[in-house]
């Protein structure tokens, strides 16, 4: 029992006559007679009164009728949902991004795009770097704005944007006036880290260990708010990515040097797995970076 034969199994109905229905469906009448026989064979009774040429729904056909009708407009409402959701001008995607680029480059990303497919949709889920990953690798979301996935993950990534990453200090701190400073200033200081979870702590652990010293960490947290917000307060010092723009309460930021940036693109799965919608989005940002 297939959607094809359901749906002759319908126009049967309507036509009453196996010669018509063959003409509407554009078929020959040996293959819808052949569907009609294996759906009677499988349901185990007859479907419709034999009257010549006619075919007079019984009340086991009937039954069926009720339900098949309805069985199909379902699959049928399902197909245009799905083909909806995967079209390229109205379809659904599924954008995933870090914390730290939800106030700027997520709204960018979205207006940009908008501007020319203004009946996209998406749907917005923000993580840590690891968990972004996860949920491409087992298809819970389409694409990610994050930074570059380890070696060997399969996905694609493409660059967008840098972050600088600064020295973040509170602002009544004796350096906070100093145009330029390094690492080794602040080896002393507390630091606001981040989570070990994170993946900017991997790399801040690392510019701190080519600096020459291990940084006495006095709090941790997972959220980049929390950081500032801590940093800000003048509890210790830390080193944050430089907000695309800086708000009132935030720490003073000292640019790192050497320069230090932080790389951020969108990662994707290769086809076949990508909609057309999400295949015209990462054609869209590849295209214009």
């Amino acid at each position: 029992m297939d959607v094809q034969t359901l749906r002759w199994f319908l126009s049967l109905c309507d036509t009453e006559n196996m010669r018509d229905t063959a003409a509407l469906e554009g078929v020959n009448q040996s293959t819808l007679s052949r569907a009609l026989a294996r759906l009677e064979a499988d349901l185990g009774v007859e479907l419709f009164h034999r009257r010549g040429r006619r075919l007079a729904v019984n009340r086991f056909g009937a039954l069926l009728r009720e339900h098949a009708a309805r069985a199909v407009a379902e699959l049928d409402d399902a197909r245009r949902r799905v083909d909806a959701l995967a079209h390229p001008d109205t379809g659904l995607i599924r954008l995933g991004f870090l914390h730290s680029v939800g106030r700027w480059l997520v709204p960018e990303v979205l207006r940009d795009y908008r501007a020319v497919t203004p009946g996209i949709r998406f749907e917005l889920r923000q993580g840590f770097a690891r968990e972004l990953l996860a949920w491409l690798h087992t298809g819970d979301i389409d694409a990610a704005l994050v930074t570059p996935p380890p070696p060997g993950s399969g996905a694609r990534w493409h660059r967008l944007r840098e972050q600088r990453l600064c020295i973040a200090l509170p602002a009544d701190h004796p350096s906070a006036a100093v145009p330029a400073i390094t690492l080794g200033d602040v080896r002393a200081e507390p630091f606001i880290a981040f989570a070990p979870t994170t993946d900017l702590r991997r790399v801040i652990d690392g510019l701190c260990r080519e600096a020459g010293f291990e940084p006495v960490i006095a709090f941790e947290s997972e959220e980049i708010a929390t950081v500032r917000g801590l940093i800000a307060a003048g509890l210790g010092v830390g080193i944050l990515p430089l907000p695309a723009t800086p708000e009132v309460d935030d720490p003073v930021y000292r640019p790192l040097v050497p320069a230090q940036h932080r790389p951020i693109g969108l990662v994707w799965n290769p086809p076949p797995h990508p909609t057309a919608a999400v295949a015209r989005f990462v054609e869209h940002l590849t295209r214009a970076t």
